[in-house]
């Protein structure tokens, strides 16, 4: 009897479980929104408790009938919104056809986790995860074709790395690195589906936050210039002299470039030119590009103080009047500049070099205020010319190496620019005493131009050397002297971090396109040996590897900027460093050479 009365009472508590749950249908258009059933395009099914609390598994139909979603559970269901809605678990989305559309993890709260979307044909569209509601890791889109469209990192809802872009053929189409939600450079790599790069910079005004570092100016009597959010940057002068607005933009001068912007004349003088200044030094060096709203044109420059007159003013009806807006565009193709007025060309002139870096705009006199709505620099990238930094390995957490040499006793430390020119983190990695040594160590100089950086070892626990066993050579070596480069090629991926030796013959004493920094040499380099030290056979230091030509191109072609160039950077630092001077090797054997040297030669990661 008891045990009958016991399954009776557990028969009933279930029986009120049961019942005390309702079954809710709500129905929703096609934007979420919740609607009659004669409206809808959608409908849920779920079960609430006595309190009308959502209580288990959610589905949502297609007004047909097909299944349009499982979800795991929901704390919420709004149904007027369904945007409001709170859901817990797995949300997995379906076709008409069956085939699933979406995949999304909420967490206890709500929050999404993870977000991932397909095509009907089953290729992935999107890939996402989140922190705090916010995109945090890899962020990725696809075509339907199956190939990446875009892949950003962030860090808690802020940009914080590598920013891709695709082509639906799986070419790169623009490349972004930030830093804390800023680009790192002043550029970003922008390329067509044929393969040919650019480095681009782009100032668009968008705030007022000055990014870019115009040196506004703000007091002055006579002049002033200032950012408009979304609308650019405005110069006013109230004096019949000049006034520019430049900020540094380096340039090579052996690639292809164009420099643009579009001018909004607001008042004043109609008389007098507004327009592009480039290769400024200072005013006994630079050139311009000049309109005036009353329809002229003017084209020069300054060199060592000399006035160079290109073009005079010149009248030219592609030049909009008065208050209308006009673009401005320089075009350098190899030997040629090409000067153009809303996209008409009106000159074209041979190219001259300039000697400094800076870019922007210029009044070149009148009362006037004009508005620069954007700037656009763009540059050939050399397309033949391989930099050998590993960037696309991936070793643990590091994401890229290199090599580099102690050119000091107290740990100064010789390498390319384009090793560390986008880490955030650096460690050193050599052989003492037959231990191996790890220190992090940080860039004290650079020279991007000339692509050298002078790094330090920076840990407290770092003993200077004794002495650096080789001699510091700045004259010239010359053609068909015997060399070796000792280096850790591909060290993060196939190669392994053991230092590796190749030797070959100066070849040149100038580089890449007659490049007079650069040696071109017959010894291999592979990506990894950028920055490494490359010896003569007496121990002497020559140069600093750093290129090499891509073997479809030219056979055994490789480069390194000479010595003497490393030894200007050095006379540049804010110490100064007793450089290497010891002979001694220099009547040993080549293998005792390489043996010695090699415990000053380091494997440089970088994050």
């Amino acid at each position: 009897m008891r045990q009958k009365l016991l399954i009776l009472l557990l028969i009933t508590s279930y029986s009120i479980s049961v019942f005390s749950q309702t079954q809710q249908k709500f129905y929703y258009d096609s934007e979420w929104k919740g609607t009659s059933k004669n409206n809808a395009e959608f409908y849920r099914v779920f079960k609430t408790n006595e309190n009308g609390d959502p209580v288990g598994e959610v589905k949502d139909y297609f007004i047909s009938g097909e299944l349009q979603s499982r979800i795991d559970g929901a704390s919420y269901i709004d149904k007027y919104d369904d945007s409001k809605s709170i859901f817990i678990g797995f949300s997995k989305g379906y076709f008409k056809s069956g085939n699933k559309e979406f995949e999304i993890l909420h967490d206890k709260n709500g929050q999404v986790l993870t977000h991932k979307i397909w095509y009907e044909n089953g290729n992935l569209r999107y890939d996402a995860t989140y922190k705090d509601g916010d995109y945090n890791g890899l962020f990725k889109t696809y075509y339907e074709n199956g190939n990446k469209a875009r892949e950003i990192e962030y860090s808690s809802g802020v940009l914080d790395g590598t920013w891709l872009d695709y082509y639906e053929t799986g070419k790169l189409y623009r490349k972004f690195v930030f830093k804390n939600g800023v680009l790192t450079d002043k550029f970003f790599i922008e390329c067509d589906e044929f393969g040919k790069c650019q480095k681009v910079f782009y100032e668009s005004f968008a705030n007022d936050e000055n990014i870019n570092d115009w040196q506004l100016v703000e007091s002055e009597k006579d002049y002033k210039s200032s950012i408009l959010p979304e609308k650019g940057l405005l110069m006013e002068t109230k004096t019949e002299n000049g006034f520019r607005q430049t900020i540094n933009i380096p340039l090579s001068l052996t690639e292809d470039f164009s420099i643009e912007t579009i001018i909004d004349f607001k008042s004043g003088e109609k008389n007098n030119g507004h327009g592009l200044i480039w290769g400024f030094k200072d005013w006994d060096n630079y050139y311009y590009f000049y309109i005036s709203a009353n329809g002229y044109y003017l084209i020069g420059g300054k060199t060592e103080g000399i006035n160079i007159e290109i073009v005079e003013w010149t009248e030219s009806n592609t030049i909009n009047q008065d208050y209308q807006r006009n673009q401005v565009k320089i075009l350098r193709v190899k030997d040629k500049m090409y000067f153009s007025i809303n996209g008409s060309l009106v000159h074209s002139e041979e190219f001259y070099g300039f000697r400094g870096n800076y870019i922007g705009f210029s009044i070149l006199s009148g009362k006037k205020s004009v508005l620069f709505e954007n700037l656009i620099v763009k540059q050939d990238l050399e397309s033949s010319l391989v930099a050998d930094n590993n960037t696309n390995s991936d070793f643990g957490d590091w994401k890229g190496n290199g090599t580099g040499f102690f050119i000091s006793k107290d740990g100064y430390i010789a390498t390319n620019y384009h090793v560390i020119a986008e880490s955030s983190e650096i460690e050193i990695e050599f052989i003492r005493n037959g231990q191996k040594q790890n220190y992090k160590a940080k860039v004290i100089q650079s020279d991007k131009f000339n692509d050298l950086a002078i790094l330090k070892v920076d840990d407290m626990s770092f003993s200077p050397f004794s002495t650096i066993p080789y001699n510091f050579k700045t004259s010239i070596t010359d053609v068909g002297s015997n060399v070796f480069a000792l280096g850790f090629p591909m060290a993060l991926t196939v190669m392994g971090t053991e230092i590796k030796f190749t030797d070959g013959k100066i070849s040149s004493k100038t580089g890449f396109q007659g490049d007079i920094s650069t040696y071109q040499m017959t010894t291999p380099i592979q990506p990894g040996n950028s920055g490494g030290p490359l010896f003569d056979f007496d121990g002497n230091l020559i140069g600093v590897n750093s290129a090499k030509i891509r073997a479809d191109v030219a056979d055994n072609v490789s480069y390194a900027i000479k010595s003497s160039y490393l030894k200007n950077l050095i006379d540049v630092l804010p110490t100064t460093l007793d450089l290497p001077n010891d002979k001694s090797i220099m009547n040993t054997t080549l293998t005792e050479k390489i043996k010695i040297i090699s415990d000053y030669v380091v494997l440089i990661r970088i994050k």
